[in-house]
């Protein structure tokens, strides 16, 4: 018989546990509490895997119930879940020993990677504060949305990756989290990262010619001081990497087969093997990534306009 990992989801909001149910309840045995208490409740009486921690709880808060668990000295893997985009409470939480954190609404692709990697050797539950079982973690900064987009679509079949076009948004990141490995595009980003005494690498790449075979290798490499079995980008994958950054995303299989030499199939089958996603998702998710930030910009333009006009009226 298999034995499923075991979930704990904390919220107090009845919709974002139905949401961890429908996600979830197929692949692990999903336990929920309503608040922090319960939650201390449920992880002194069973052996848990993940807890899916909410941050702002009534009672109880996820940062409560962290220092509680260090004071009873119960081990498990947490996931801090916040609405709040806070940069002190999540340091905070990492500091009682939360493995990794995630920002409602979360991407529903990053959370199973996340309990993936957490759950792979249930049982053998690491020390959180290291966060040695929780994802590789890429920090990539660029104002090229070409290049920022092909690389953050790619390493995220490995692992967590923020993208930002500044290096104002990058401090916000790293008043947050601790990356495992900087991408940066000049000599001036690089020097900002280095101010705030980061310890992880820092790769310097040139967006207008990247060489994405020796960035890929540098970025593993970096993987792999603190994760284990952190997969290479191998075969044509860099190349292709390459091409659709060149053409903004706006290519398609028989186009990038035809300049790397390849028959459309082989691409197609050595691609998905190695990246877990057709040629052609990859374009999409490329093209969808490289327009976000200019979405995200309309989206308030549109919602301050709105708000406008109804105080007008």
């Amino acid at each position: 018989m298999t034995i499923r990992p075991v979930v704990l989801a904390v919220d107090d909001d009845p919709r974002v546990v139905g949401l961890y149910q429908a996600i979830l309840e197929t692949r692990y045995e999903l336990l929920t509490a309503p608040d922090g208490r319960a939650a201390l409740d449920v992880l002194q009486h069973r052996t848990v895997d993940v807890v899916l921690l909410d941050m702002l709880m009534p009672g109880l808060s996820g940062l409560g119930v962290l220092a509680a668990l260090k004071r009873l000295g119960i081990e498990t893997n947490v996931v801090m879940v916040s609405a709040v985009n806070d940069s002190v409470t999540a340091l905070e939480a990492l500091r009682l020993g939360a493995c990794d954190y995630l920002t409602k609404p979360f991407n529903v692709a990053e959370l199973q990677q996340i309990l993936h990697r957490l759950t792979e050797h249930a049982g053998a539950v690491e020390s959180p504060a290291g966060r040695s079982g929780a994802l590789p973690h890429a920090l990539i900064i660029s104002a090229d949305p070409a290049f920022r987009a092909s690389l953050a679509v790619a390493l995220r079949t490995r692992g967590r990756v923020d993208a930002v076009g500044d290096t104002v948004a990058a401090l916000a990141v790293l008043a947050r989290t601790r990356p495992d490995v900087v991408v940066v595009t000049d000599d001036a980003e690089a020097a900002v990262v280095r101010a705030r005494s980061v310890a992880a690498p820092i790769v310097v790449a040139d967006p207008r010619r990247p060489d994405f075979d020796a960035l890929l290798c540098a970025i593993v490499e970096a993987f792999g001081v603190r994760h284990a079995d952190v997969r290479r980008f191998a075969g044509p994958v860099p190349r292709v990497l390459a091409h659709v950054c060149e053409h903004h995303g706006h290519t398609t299989l028989e186009a990038i087969a035809a300049a790397l030499g390849l028959s459309s199939g082989r691409l197609a089958s050595v691609f998905a093997e190695q990246m877990e996603m057709t040629v052609t998702e990859y374009v999409t998710h490329v093209r969808i990534e490289a327009t976000r930030p200019r979405m995200a910009k309309m989206v308030r333009r549109h919602a301050f306009s709105t708000v406008a006009s109804y105080r007008a009226q």
